[in-house]
């Protein structure tokens, strides 16, 4: 009888613990935390800023105009002209191919080095000196003045023409891009006076001048001396100023 007791009640002891297991709570697992994601830091690209192709120009200087103090004139051709200071003047008789008289007078300083084998060139024909302005007196023979322009004309260099008139001396100037002569590179400018502007002997002037790159003139210094040129009569012309131009014996 006890023996039924004990095992009816271990039974029952059993089966009270199966249902208390049963009926326990299950814990949810818990929820895995995220990691972060690291996000790479991105380098800024540089740009490069373009570089101007162009090239920037560099300011040059330009000669100041200086004074005319030196009056230089020639008496047998009637003529006075101003030039800088320490300037001579040269006149020789030239050479040319016309049926005329041809004086070529060569306002210079007498410091520019080689300036003598220019000087005393007398061939007829304009040569480049620098820092100098040279003066051809044609006798106004026949039209001299309308072939000199037809030959400058014709010479193929670019240049641009007008007239000018400077103490009753009219011209036709020529601001050509280099010596239509020679062909030599370097803005030369020339002046060609009419026949109808001749002095009373005769000639009339072709003054000339160009801008060598060793030059130290200005183009304003060189104006200013071919508005100076003026024509003076026979009467007159031993009371104007000025130094004589200096006459090789051998080239008159």
């Amino acid at each position: 009888m006890k023996t039924s007791l004990l095992v009816a009640l271990a039974c029952a002891i059993a089966l009270l613990l199966v249902a208390a297991g049963c009926t326990q709570t299950v814990q949810p697992s818990p929820t895995p935390s995220l990691v972060p994601t690291t996000v790479p830091t991105k380098t800024p690209t540089a740009v490069s800023t373009p570089v101007p192709t162009t090239p920037i120009p560099v300011p040059t200087t330009i000669a100041p105009t200086i004074p005319l103090p030196t009056s230089i004139k020639d008496t047998q051709l009637l003529f006075t002209i101003s030039a800088p200071n320490g300037y001579a003047g040269t006149t020789i008789r030239a050479t040319t191919s016309e049926y005329n008289i041809l004086y070529k007078t060569t306002l210079f300083n007498p410091a520019t080095g080689g300036a003598n084998g220019t000087i005393n060139n007398n061939s007829g024909n304009y040569t480049e000196l620098a820092d100098s302005l040279t003066i051809f007196s044609y006798s106004s023979s026949l039209s001299v003045d309308q072939n000199i322009r037809n030959i400058i004309r014709g010479s193929g260099i670019v240049f641009n023409e007008s007239t000018v008139t400077y103490n009753g001396i009219t011209y036709i100037r020529f601001d050509a891009e280099r010596d239509p002569y020679s062909g030599t590179p370097g803005e030369t400018v020339i002046f060609v006076g009419n026949k109808a502007s001749a002095n009373e002997n005769g000639y009339f002037p072709v003054m000339i001048y160009t801008m060598t790159p060793n030059g130290k003139l200005s183009q304003a210094t060189y104006e200013n001396m071919v508005k100076s040129f003026r024509y003076y009569t026979s009467r007159n012309i031993g009371n104007a100023l000025g130094e004589e131009t200096d006459r090789p014996p051998f080239y008159q």
